[in-house]
C-alpha cells in the first residue's frame, strides 16, 4: 500500500475524505491543511496546520504512529501556504502544478518562485504542460507531466447503444467568468449564429451524462491550455469539439485530431465542423468511442496514479510524459543567465495575458537576438508570429527554430520597409536599442508596421536618460509611452 501526505492550503469538505475502495486497498491518504473536518482528524485521516507559513514539525508530531509517507505531495496554489523545513521529512517531495494561464497571484512567474522556494523532489504538471520547459529551466529537479484525469473525479458511464436521438445538438458545460474572454465570445458568436447550443453549469456527475446525451460539446480552454474538461468530456463518451492547441501542449501526443477528437482554430473553422458534424452524426460516434476507449485503457485515473507512483519510488517513467513532446526542454542555455531568464518569463506573462483577452494577434519580432523569447512565444497558438531580419541572421533564427521544434509556427522573412502596403501587426516586439543612432533607426524602420492601436513592446534593460529619449521618440510618433517593471517579484 502506497502511504501519502498531502499538504494542502484549504479545508476539504468532509466527504472528500471518504475513499473509494480502491483507494482503500491500493492508496492511504492522510490531508494536512488548515481547518480540516474534525471527524477527519479524529478517524486519523487528517491533521490541522496553520494557514500560512509553518514548520513542518507541526506535522511531524502529529503523525500517527501507523503511518510515515512513502512521499510527501504539495501544491502550487496559494503562494502563502509555506510549508517549512520540508527536509525533515525522510521520503520524496512532491510538488503538483496547475493553472498558469493568466497573470494574478497564481501566475506562472510566482508559481515558479514557490517552487523555488520549497524546492521539492519531483514537479508534475497536468494541464499547462507547454509551460514546464520554464520549470526546468528555473533548476527545478524531476519535471515531469501527466495528463488531466489524476485531478478529475472518476466516472464509468452507463452503456449504451448508438444513438439515434440525442436530447442536445450541442452542449456547453462551465463557467464564462470574466477570465474567459475568449470562450465567452466564442459562445455569443455561436448564438448569435443561430446554433442551438445549451449553455448551462450543473453538478458534476450531471454534466458527464449530459456529455453522452450530446452530439457534440463545444470545450474552449481558458488560454489554449488542456483543460479538465478535455478528459471528461472523453472518459465519459461524449463526441468533444475544442480549441487546437500547440504541438507543445501535450494534447496530440495522447490524442489524434479527427481520430479521437475535434478541433477549430477560429469562428469559421469551428461553425463548418459543428455543421459537417450534425450532419454526419456517425462519424462523430465513430469519434466519440475512439477517445473514450483511449482514455479509459491508456489515460485512466488508476494508470497515470500508477505512473506517478512508479517515477516517485523506482525513478521509472516513459514518454511523452519526460516531456519529449516540447524539445525546448532540451536546449536551454547552461549555466543560466538568472536575468535574462527573468525578462523572459515576464514578457512571456505579459503577452500569454494580452492572447488571452484576444481572438488572434500579429506579433512582429523585429532584428531580434533572444531567440528562447521567440521559441517561448511560439506555444500559443493564436499567436502569429512573424520574425523578421536580414537573410545572414534569419538563417541562424531558422537553425534554432528548427532544433527546438517551432519551425512550423515562427514566419521567418526579410521585410522590405520600402514597399507599398506593408503588413500590419498589432504587436511589435524589439530590443531595447543600444545606441541614439539605433533608437532613431527603430522608429523609421517599425512606424509603418504598427496597425491602429498597436503595441510596441521594448524589451531590456538601459539607462533613465535612453529611456527617456525613447519616450520622447514615441510621443513624436504619435505613440503612449508606458513603462512596464516587475519591481515586486518575490525573488
Amino acid at each position: 500500500m502506497v502511504k501519502e501526505l498531502r499538504i494542502i492550503s484549504y479545508p476539504p469538505s468532509a466527504s472528500h475524505f471518504n475513499l473509494n475502495s480502491l483507494e482503500d486497498k491500493e492508496h492511504q491518504i492522510l490531508i494536512a491543511c488548515p481547518s480540516p473536518p474534525p471527524e477527519a482528524v479524529k478517524l486519523g485521516k487528517a491533521i490541522a496546520v496553520p494557514p500560512g507559513e509553518f514548520s513542518i514539525d507541526i506535522i511531524l508530531d502529529k503523525l500517527p504512529s501507523h503511518f510515515y509517507p512513502d512521499f510527501v505531495h504539495l501544491s502550487a496554489r496559494n503562494m502563502s501556504f509555506i510549508p517549512r523545513e520540508l527536509e525533515k521529512l525522510k521520503c520524496p517531495k512532491l510538488m503538483k502544478i496547475g493553472d498558469t494561464f493568466h497573470l494574478g497571484d497564481g501566475s506562472l512567474t510566482s508559481i515558479v518562485e514557490y517552487c523555488q522556494l520549497l524546492q521539492c523532489d519531483y514537479h508534475w504538471g497536468y494541464q499547462g504542460v507547454q509551460h514546464l520547459h520554464f520549470f526546468v529551466e528555473a533548476g527545478l529537479k524531476n519535471v515531469f507531466w501527466l495528463p488531466g484525469t489524476p485531478v478529475i473525479d472518476h466516472y464509468i458511464p452507463q452503456k449504451q447503444e448508438s444513438n439515434s436521438s440525442y436530447d442536445y445538438d450541442i452542449v456547453f458545460r462551465g463557467s464564462q467568468s470574466k477570465h474567459h474572454i475568449y470562450r465567452s465570445r466564442l459562445l455569443t458568436f455561436l448564438q448569435d449564429s443561430g446554433i442551438n447550443i445549451d449553455i448551462s453549469r450543473k453538478p458534476y456527475i450531471e454534466c458527464l451524462e449530459d456529455y453522452r446525451k450530446s452530439r457534440i460539446v463545444f470545450n474552449c480552454g481558458l488560454n489554449s491550455d488542456s483543460n479538465r474538461r478535455i478528459f471528461e468530456v472523453l472518459m465519459a463518451g461524449g463526441f468533444l469539439l475544442t480549441d487546437r492547441l500547440s504541438v507543445q501542449s501535450g494534447l496530440f501526443s495522447l490524442f489524434q485530431e479527427g481520430v479521437d477528437l475535434e478541433c477549430y482554430g477560429d469562428e469559421n473553422e469551428l461553425l463548418q465542423k459543428i455543421d459537417f458534424y450534425l450532419n454526419n452524426p456517425q462519424k462523430a460516434e465513430q469519434i466519440a468511442l475512439s477517445g473514450h476507449q483511449k482514455l479509459i485503457y491508456r489515460y485512466n485515473q488508476q494508470a497515470m496514479w500508477q505512473k506517478l507512483y512508479r517515477y516517485v519510488l523506482q525513478g521509472e517513467i516513459e514518454a511523452p510524459f519526460r516531456l519529449e513532446q516540447d524539445r525546448r526542454v532540451l536546449y536551454f542555455d547552461k549555466p543560466r543567465n538568472e536575468k535574462a531568464f527573468d525578462v523572459r518569463l515576464k514578457v512571456y506573462e505579459l503577452i500569454q495575458e494580452i492572447h488571452r483577452l484576444n481572438s488572434r494577434i500579429k506579433l512582429l519580432y523585429w532584428k531580434g537576438a533572444n531567440k528562447e523569447l521567440l521559441s517561448d512565444l511560439a506555444d500559443l497558438p493564436r499567436l502569429d508570429i512573424t520574425y523578421a531580419n536580414s537573410s545572414e541572421a534569419l538563417t541562424g533564427i531558422e537553425n534554432w527554430c528548427e532544433k527546438v521544434g517551432v519551425k512550423q509556427q515562427v514566419d521567418l522573412q526579410c521585410l522590405d520597409l520600402e514597399q507599398n502596403n506593408l503588413p500590419q501587426y498589432q504587436m511589435i516586439l524589439v530590443d531595447f536599442p543600444d545606441t541614439l543612432t539605433a533608437i532613431e533607426q527603430l522608429g523609421e524602420e517599425v512606424e509603418a508596421t504598427i496597425a491602429e492601436s498597436g503595441f510596441l513592446l521594448i524589451v531590456g534593460k538601459s539607462k533613465t536618460w535612453k529611456k527617456e529619449i525613447i519616450n520622447a521618440f514615441l510621443r513624436k510618433h504619435g505613440l503612449l509611452p508606458v513603462n512596464l517593471c516587475f519591481e515586486n517579484s518575490n525573488r
